[in-house]
């Protein structure tokens, strides 16, 4: 790994890699077919950095806000760091296409909402014929020689980098305030999660999601790596790109959620497979909530024959509240599994399952790093040993939510018992510490409890789409009458008994609603039934 680098923003890291390693490449874009499309170096970057920055100071005052919304490729890259470099706030935001339904149309929409910026930054391509705010810039018409008019901002490591934006799994999304130190910060908890190496870097991660950002731009930054980018439509058509990419440019790390896996199982076919080395991959960071040990058994048996490990799987844990990273590991082993007593988690104990009972195995999240606080709690705020909220104290946690400072008191500044003068982050996430180790369950709000029994949704999801092979997939919630309801996507007429489940519902493909991210956004689905079953019945 490279020698860490004392710097105290984001504009002086990239400055710093500019000078020192001009001519390396910063990043690499590929094309549908996984050909290099386009490329800058650190040099180039730091100088259309500093171009964008001129144009932009003479749109907008330092302190202002800048919408974000680039189509994949590389013009983001000098957009997002021109921000930093003039000391607006960037607001990363994904590009559209103007389609009903399209979910990045409905988060952009959210954002501009939300974030009131003062312009929006794009291509002029995107920009055309679209009115997204009062000013706008197109970046790629930004003459790189501007960059000679360019002067430092001042700034401080407390000063606001960028917003970013909740997945909006539960609710609208947020902007979460995120300083040059808590990036900086973040950046290191990410490194000390391992030897790296200098090999390259290569994600389909979109760059407006903290994953995408972290992963595929900042934390190569941070390195001095390459890093190789692809659109996540490609890879959605065809995960093998990203396997063939991995293995082209050497990579050591690699960087999903769970759906990115699984998508890999079932669309990578055995004649795709058998040309894949994927040996040198050291740590492949693996996030959900809760991570599925199916998930990880199965990538493993599939590409087993690629020279994959299934002790190069790394589960993590993180929000964009903390930046991105919380907790991960363990580094020198395969993922951590445990069977613990169904009956007992059912009724928010913590207890490991003994011989005869039932038991749910559950795949651990890694130790928190130590540079964070990470406790459990009851409802009032004290530590438990059993189930409870996570909450997180540290330097990666953000400020709070843009332009909310209500949300922003009750989520960012909850006090624990025993950790007096310490404001911690409510995470919103259920979960436990066992034998030092973090295990996530779900969202509080997702929780499903009958009876004083906890179900979690997954479970009964998994239940109705195992029942019968047409059920594509599936959301699980209570309805106001308190029965328990689960939307199952199918085609055809279906007719399924699940235990636990009183009323399972066929509907069409694609009424389900999603994040940008693909994440099941059950409180959305939730409504839209009901909605239309008032419509439908008047009640």
């Amino acid at each position: 790994m490279l020698p860490v680098v004392d710097v105290k923003t984001v504009v002086e890291l990239l400055r710093h890699q500019a000078r020192r390693i001009p001519d390396r490449r910063s990043h690499v874009f590929l094309d549908g077919g996984g050909e290099e499309a386009a490329a800058l170096t650190f040099g180039e970057l730091d100088r259309r950095a500093r171009a964008v920055a001129a144009e932009l100071g003479d749109l907008v005052p330092p302190g202002s806000c800048a919408v974000l919304s680039y189509p994949p490729g590389l013009d983001f890259l000098p957009a997002f760091f021109g921000c930093l470099y003039a000391g607006v706030v960037a607001v990363p935001a994904p590009a559209t296409r103007r389609t009903h339904g399209d979910a990045r149309l409905e988060r952009l929409a959210a954002i501009i909402a939300d974030a009131r910026p003062d312009c929006v930054l794009s291509t002029s391509h995107h920009l055309a014929g679209r009115y997204l705010a009062d000013r706008a810039l197109a970046t790629d018409l930004v003459d790189p020689a501007a960059a000679n008019r360019w002067t430092p901002v001042p700034m401080t490591p407390d000063t606001t980098a960028y917003l970013q934006y909740t997945s909006g799994t539960t609710k609208a999304p947020k902007g979460v305030v995120l300083t040059h130190d808590n990036v900086l910060g973040n950046l290191s908890l990410i490194n000390r999660t391992g030897e790296h190496g200098d090999a390259p870097t290569v994600t389909w991660l979109p760059l407006f999601h903290d994953m995408g950002l972290i992963g595929g731009v900042l934390r190569p930054l941070h390195l001095g790596h390459t890093s190789v980018l692809m659109a996540p439509h490609v890879f959605a058509r065809s995960p093998v790109t990203w396997l063939r990419a991995l293995d082209r440019y050497r990579a050591e790390v690699a960087a999903a959620p769970s759906l990115g896996y699984d998508l890999c199982v079932r669309r990578v076919t055995e004649a795709q497979r058998d040309g894949l080395d994927l040996s040198r991959l050291r740590i492949a960071v693996i996030s959900d909530e809760p991570l599925r040990e199916a998930t990880i058994d199965a990538f493993a048996r599939r590409f087993a024959p690629s020279g994959f490990r299934r002790d190069a799987f790394l589960p993590s844990y993180g929000l964009a509240e903390s930046t991105v990273l919380v907790s991960g590991g363990p580094l020198d082993g395969e993922p951590v599994v445990t069977a613990f007593d169904t009956d007992a988690l059912a009724r928010g104990l913590v207890r490991t399952a003994g011989p005869g009972a039932r038991a749910r195995r559950l795949v651990a999240c890694g130790a928190p790093d130590p540079s964070l606080t990470v406790v459990v709690t009851d409802p009032d705020g004290r530590p438990t040993d059993d189930v409870g909220e996570i909450r997180v104290s540290g330097p990666s946690v953000g400020l709070g939510y843009w332009r909310r400072p209500v949300e922003s008191r009750a989520t960012f500044e909850s006090t624990v018992d025993g950790y007096p003068g310490r404001r911690f982050l409510r995470t919103g996430n259920l979960g436990f510490l066992h034998d030092g180790l973090l295990h996530v369950l779900c969202r509080t709000e997702d929780l499903i409890t009958v009876d004083g029994r906890a179900h979690l949704p997954y479970d009964l999801e998994e239940a109705v789409v195992a029942a019968d092979p047409a059920i594509r997939a599936a959301c699980a919630f209570t309805d106001p009458e308190g029965r328990v309801v689960v939307l199952a996507e199918t085609r055809e007429d279906v007719s399924v008994t699940v235990p636990g489940v009183d009323l399972v519902v066929p509907v069409r493909p694609g009424t389900l609603r999603h994040t940008t991210s693909g994440k099941l956004r059950r409180a959305d689905s939730r409504a839209a039934w009901l909605s239309a079953r008032e419509e439908r019945t008047g009640r």
